[in-house]
């Protein structure tokens, strides 16, 4: 019994001794990793920080006005991850700035000019300078009319823009509906002997809002004659496809520099080669690309450059995908 007192004793003092032993170790370990740990998160801590005081300061200068500030791409992964997105960011929201100054400016160029003419013609009818006021009264006319299409279109365009458009989709054949806009510009094209040549395939059924198309189609097929010097010729061809349709307007007119071609979209463009003489109010192809856009489509142009014609072509779906400016025409 003694002995296995003793024994007993021992052991505890053994473990007592051994765990004062180890709690100094301890101790020093556990305060070395709090040290470790705290200044590993002061050198993280500032590595990010830091950079993201630099986006504060950067969005600061873009809330100001600042549209030439970038971020550079340093710090962790996630930062740069954040200051390429505001990189991006800023670089669109710079174009987006410029399109609408160079917007305004256009705007406020096509319609002084109109309105020009106006206060022109009419104060020199006021002050019973004009010998002629028939001819006086029709320019004022025809002004006048211009500057209702530009306003007419310019509301369109933004209504196209923001979605507030609804297309009224119905089964039409397409060949028919291209003939159809063939012959009414037939006489046009022969004022200038410009040759109109349509070649479809037979009935090509569609699901599409007809007057918008129409819309398109016309604004194609009119500025081909508008730009094609006569004795020239537009072809006018229809061909279906595995997944849809495709309309090409091609000219033997003047053709558009390569440089020129993604732009001839945009509102109130026009290739200098065409620049004089105001043939329209600028906005029918950007329309178009919002019409043909809005059915799931899609327009380019295509030429070899100056003085070598222009194609336009135009894809459709058979039947458009649904959203919400697509609204089914009731039977």
């Amino acid at each position: 019994m003694l002995a296995e007192v003793r024994s007993t004793r021992t052991l505890n003092d053994a473990l007592a001794e051994f765990g004062v032993s180890l709690a100094g170790p301890l101790i020093q370990s556990a305060v070395i990793g709090m040290v470790f740990a705290f200044l590993l998160a002061a050198v993280m801590s500032r590595q990010i920080s830091k950079p993201l005081a630099s986006v504060a300061r950067a969005a600061e200068s873009l809330a100001r006005g600042d549209y030439g500030v970038k971020l550079p791409h340093s710090g962790p992964k996630e930062v740069r991850a954040v200051a390429e997105a505001f990189n991006t960011m800023t670089h669109e929201v710079q174009s987006t700035q410029q399109s609408q100054r160079d917007f305004l400016a256009n705007v406020s160029h096509d319609l002084k000019t109109p309105l020009t003419s106006i206060q022109g013609y009419s104060q020199a009818i006021i002050d019973g300078a004009v010998r002629e006021p028939a001819v006086a009264a029709e320019v004022i006319y025809s002004e006048a009319g211009r500057l209702t299409r530009m306003v007419s279109e310019l509301t369109d365009l933004a209504r196209l823009q923001a979605g507030h458009v609804a297309l009224h989709l119905d089964r039409i054949d397409l060949s028919s509906l291209v003939g159809a806009l063939s012959q009414r510009l037939e006489v046009v094209a022969q004022k200038k002997q410009v040759q109109l040549n349509v070649i479809t395939p037979g009935r090509l059924i569609v699901t599409v809002d007809g007057d918008r198309l129409a819309q398109v189609i016309t604004n194609l097929i009119s500025n081909a004659i508008n730009f094609t010097p006569e004795g020239g010729h537009i072809d006018i061809g229809l061909r279906a496809l595995d997944n849809g349709v495709e309309i090409a307007v091609r000219d033997s007119g003047i053709g558009i520099p390569a440089a020129e071609l993604s732009r001839v979209f945009e509102r109130f463009y026009q290739v200098d080669k065409a620049r004089g003489p105001r043939r329209g109010t600028g906005l029918g192809l950007a329309i178009a690309k919002e019409i043909i856009t809005a059915h799931g489509g899609r327009i380019h142009a295509e030429s070899a450059g100056e003085g070598h014609g222009t194609t336009f072509v135009v894809w459709l779906p058979i039947t458009p995908p649904t959203t919400p400016q697509l609204v089914k025409a009731q039977p």
